[in-house]
């Protein structure tokens, strides 16, 4: 313990000495309670004053006690935010594969298909084709090559390799794929191409067809296509003609060939004549 200066020490015994002062006079019921008041009105301006300076201090030391209760509630407060923030990640999710299956089944119904949903679980290259995805379903599901694959909205691709748990699609984007598509107004007869990541191309089979710029073309018609018929391709955006008479016409795709998730496998061809597939409305929700 520091020792303390003469100073100090002084001033000590002079405290020392005036509190054994009021002490005799209270006893001796002597009338210096004023001065007792104005000394000790004097003492309390003191401690009012060192109290707005050490006041902070000393409640911060009272408050050390309390850090770890606050780190356990800070700690449980962060863990339940991350709690809900899956949760709402998970409500979102949901929400999206019900809007998905809602698609699948309303395309199914349309045109009388018989669909298997499945789930992508990797993109890229697969079966020799650069533009591909391999679904979650194989040979156990009953999924068979050549078998065309939909997102509900329109053209995916077709199966091109079936294992016992997972299938290859190559999807319609990919430079090596050809899809048969007619004309829905006119009835022209095209060959779709993919061209990766930009737009569908395609040529017509015959010299002078009628297509316009916003023609619908779907896949078919039957027994002309690998593919199902009736399934949504895309939208005529380009049209050109040739000196020679060919027309060749780029598409804008109605499904979309990257980012998929939740798709549909057609397994039986419609009963009867194909109806063409439904196509989102304008803005709606992919």
């Amino acid at each position: 313990m520091r020792r303390l200066t003469r100073r100090q020490q002084l001033a000590a015994a002079v405290l020392a000495v005036l509190a054994l002062l009021f002490l005799s006079l209270d006893f001796a019921g002597g009338s210096l309670a004023g001065a007792r008041g104005g000394t000790t009105g004097a003492l309390g301006s003191l401690y009012r004053g060192t109290d707005a300076v050490l006041g902070p201090v000393r409640r911060f030391v009272q408050g050390v006690p309390d850090v770890a209760g606050n780190r356990r509630e800070i700690a449980q407060l962060t863990q339940r935010n991350a709690d809900l923030q899956r949760q709402l990640a998970a409500a979102a999710a949901d929400a999206a594969t019900a809007r998905q299956l809602r698609a699948l089944q309303l395309q199914a119904d349309t045109a009388d298909w018989r669909l298997m949903p499945a789930r992508v679980i990797a993109t890229g290259p697969g079966a020799g084709f650069q533009w591909s995805v391999t679904l979650d379903v194989g040979s156990r599901e009953h999924v068979q090559v050549g078998q065309t694959v939909t997102d509900g909205l329109g053209l995916v691709g077709r199966v091109v390799a079936v294992h016992a748990t997972t299938s290859v699609v190559l999807l319609a984007a990919d430079p090596t794929s050809g899809v048969g598509v007619r004309d829905v107004r006119s009835g022209a007869l095209l060959l779709a191409e993919g061209a990766g990541s930009g737009p569908l191309t395609a040529s017509a089979l015959e010299d002078g067809v009628d297509v316009r710029v916003g023609d619908r073309l779907v896949t078919g018609p039957a027994g002309k296509t690998t593919y199902a018929a009736g399934v949504a391709v895309g939208v005529v955006t380009s049209v050109h003609d040739s000196a020679d008479g060919t027309v060749s016409v780029r598409l804008r795709p109605v499904s979309r060939q990257a980012g998929l998730d939740l798709v549909g496998i057609i397994l039986s061809e419609p009963r009867g004549t194909a109806r063409p597939a439904l196509e989102p409305a304008s803005g709606s929700d992919r």
